[in-house]
């Protein structure tokens, strides 16, 4: 990336950022959806991809319905990106403001077992917000991201990632990195919802078509007996965030293990899919969730315009 694009880029981040951090919680949110709104209307290309990937996704609900999700899940996200330049701001005891935290049993009993906890989520909710309160409740993890093309911003983002204990495994060293935490008995943080072109994918229904889906957590889950522990998140009206942990799900030690690992991966994306039915808005409908197909498929998607080509995002 162009050194003086990066610089100018991190600067204007970090000014919105400075703003951000003025206002109270009301007001960043508001800020963040107004963005939000603005992206939804200057990007067509992802406001096409979000409304035919919710075709796919919900055939019977009418177009203005599809419509309105598509819009809100734009503002959804602003306000999410708006919250994470908030993130060196918060400390421990903002927590109580920040979410409402169930099933966190389920974690403890996770961890009880001694082998580390692989805590899966996806684009859905505030998932950064997750991991940070993770971290101050005491359970700090570490997680699976992919680095920034910005160095500049990368550093801003990571300071406001670790700021609860929490640690950061670049995706390129991912397994590696996903071991060495689980032998130390910690949390590892690891979201499979996006298109995944690997030659190793695996294809999972999602919304009852093939999605093409990275096999780490199940792999991983099977070769350490690590636990599964799928914790998701959701908007609440006074503007802090629901976070319901569920019980683990266990890899079983007798069977064979591309079968377990392919299980394991199944029932994550079904209870993801689950979630996401119950509250569509809140999911990352922009991205071209089903556009790898597999080799076996004759026919497109209906979506196959918005599918086709750019990468794997």
């Amino acid at each position: 990336m162009n050194p003086l694009r990066a610089r100018l880029e991190a600067g204007a981040v970090a000014v919105v950022g400075g703003v951000a951090r003025s206002l109270g919680d009301a007001g960043a949110r508001r800020l963040g959806r107004l963005l939000g709104a603005a992206w939804h209307g200057i990007d067509r290309a992802h406001r096409r991809i979000a409304r035919d990937n919710l075709r796919l996704a919900f055939p019977a609900l009418p177009e203005p319905r599809r419509d309105a999700i598509a819009r809100e899940a734009f503002r959804h996200f602003g306000a999410i990106a708006i919250d994470l330049l908030r993130f060196p701001s918060y400390a421990a005891v903002d927590a109580a403001r920040l979410g409402e935290i169930s099933g966190w049993q389920h974690l403890e009993a996770a961890h009880a077992a001694g082998r580390g906890v692989l805590v899966a989520s996806g684009h859905f909710g505030h998932w950064e917000r997750v991991a940070l309160l993770q971290g101050f409740r005491g359970k700090p993890m570490d997680m699976i991201t992919r680095p920034l093309d910005n160095p500049h911003l990368e550093s801003l983002l990571s300071r406001g990632r670790t700021g609860s204990g929490n640690r950061i495994i670049h995706k390129r060293a991912a397994v590696r990195g996903m071991l060495r935490s689980l032998a130390s008995r910690r949390s590892v943080a690891i979201v499979i919802d996006q298109n995944y072109r690997e030659e190793n994918r695996m294809f999972v229904e999602f919304f009852g078509v093939p999605a093409a889906t990275s096999p780490i957590l199940g792999i991983v889950s099977v070769r350490t007996g690590a636990p599964v522990v799928p914790v998701f998140s959701w908007p609440l009206p006074d503007g802090r965030y629901a976070i319901e942990y569920h019980p683990p799900l266990w890899p079983e030690a007798a069977a064979e293990r591309a079968e377990e690992a392919a299980r394991l991966t199944a029932a994550f994306t079904a209870l993801l899919e689950s979630q996401i039915r119950l509250r569509p808005e809140v999911w990352l409908w922009m991205h071209r969730r089903w556009r790898t197909r597999p080799a076996t498929e004759t026919a497109p998607l209906p979506v196959a315009a918005a599918l086709a080509g750019g990468g794997s995002r």
